[in-house]
This record gives C-alpha cells, structure tokens and sequence, in this order.
C-alpha cells in the first residue's frame, strides 16, 4: 500500500528520509526555494498563515511569483482562526487572495481553522470555488461535520480524530497528515482505519485514490507493507 501525508511541518533530510511515504511540505513563501532545492521528492504547499496575516503584503506578493512552480501543488495553509491571530478585517482579505490564486492556478486550498466556521462557510459561499478546499487537522463534531460535508469541504485527519464523526464523511473527501504531531503516518492510517471499522490496506487504498485525483503530481512513495515490516522488527 502507498502511504500519503498531505499537511506536514515536520522537514526531513534527503539521507534519512522514509521512502515509504510522500509528502506535501507546508512553507512559507520565502522559505520555498531553499525547501525545494533541499527535498527533491516531495511536494509543497505554500502560504500564509491566518495567525501571520498582519503586515503580510510582501509574502502575498512573492506567493504570487512563485505559486505556479509545478512542485508547489496546494496553496495554504490559510484560512481563519478566532483563537489567535489578528482581527477577521485582517484575516479573510488575505484568505480570499489565496483563494483567488488557488482558482486562477487550479490548486487545491489546504485550509485552517479554528472555531470560524460560520465565517469559514460564509466565504465559500462568496467566492464559490470550483478547486477543492481541504480542512487540515479536522476533528469537529458530527452536526459540524454534516454541515460542512453539504457545503462541499474535504478533509485531513491527523493525531487526534473525532471517531463519532468519521463516518458521515465521504469517501472521496479523506486524506491523513501528520501537521507538527508526533506520532507516525503509518499510526495516523491505523487509527483512522479503525474508526471506520476497515482494514488498513483498504483505508490506504481510498486515501490513494483521492491524492492522485487531488494532487496528481505528487511522487508515488515505495509500497508499504505492514506485515514485513512488522517482521522485520522481530528478526
């Protein structure tokens, strides 16, 4: 099976690197030339973050440059967030910019947020995007979850799921990252799997499916296989 994570802080080196998985590396605008001369296997997503919105206009205007680079494939993370960061005025203009570049590039939208979701649908609604827009880290409630499936959201799950939630997501809207957790993508896989009720094989099938409709260009990662490795262990 391939293993995907889509939403990850967590920078490896070349020499050490798993070959096991492929990667999307979130960075900022000024740090995307250095990042993609430094990985060349795995991909990127780039942008600003909603809590760094403030005095932003010159990291706009070199993701602006740089957004069409085949190696970035996302533009994000962005979004809101009412916990942290500067006030809503500040935060969904630079939001909506990226949304404009992501519609005029064709790129998906790696989205964060934080207890703005009627603010977040409310932007859907005015900017009506035609490219996918993925909720990085989601964890919501059920009734949060059914709304935000309506309005046409997908999403990515990491260390920390709401199991009660999983399964009134579709299918075709799952991914699985790592963000700044801890703990491993193999075990994100798992978990997720098991709160579907599904062998983790199967699970890693469908998240297959949805990264190489989404994000066609990123590298196709060595086969994994859970019951070698565990053997390898053993030896």
């Amino acid at each position: 099976m391939e293993l995907y994570d889509i939403h990850t802080h967590q920078i490896f080196l070349e020499d050490n690197d798993d070959p096991y998985h492929s990667c999307i590396l979130d960075v900022y605008p000024l740090e995307f030339e250095v990042a993609k001369e430094s990985y060349q296997r795995h991909c990127f997503s780039c942008g600003i973050h909603p809590w760094y919105a403030e005095d932003s206009e010159n990291q706009l205007a070199y993701l602006a440059e740089i957004a069409s680079d085949p190696r970035i494939v996302a533009i994000g993370e962005t979004g809101l967030d009412k916990l942290k960061g500067p006030s809503y005025d500040v935060q969904i203009p630079v939001f909506k910019k990226h949304i404009e570049l992501s519609e005029n590039l064709g790129k998906p939208v790696i989205v964060h947020c934080v207890k703005a979701w009627d603010e977040l649908i409310r932007v859907r609604k005015e900017t009506n995007p035609s490219q996918p827009w993925i909720i990085h880290g989601y964890r919501g409630k059920p009734e949060l979850t059914k709304r935000l499936v309506k309005e046409g959201f997908m999403f990515s799950f990491g260390d920390d799921i709401n199991v009660d939630s999983m399964q009134f997501i579709p299918q075709e809207s799952m991914f699985c990252e790592t963000d700044e957790d801890e703990m491993d993508i193999r075990d994100v896989y798992l978990q997720a799997a098991q709160a579907l009720d599904m062998e983790i094989k199967v699970f890693a099938e469908i998240v297959t499916k949805n990264v190489r409709r989404v994000f066609p260009s990123l590298e196709h990662p060595l086969p994994y296989d859970p019951k070698a490795e565990n053997e390898k262990d053993d030896e």
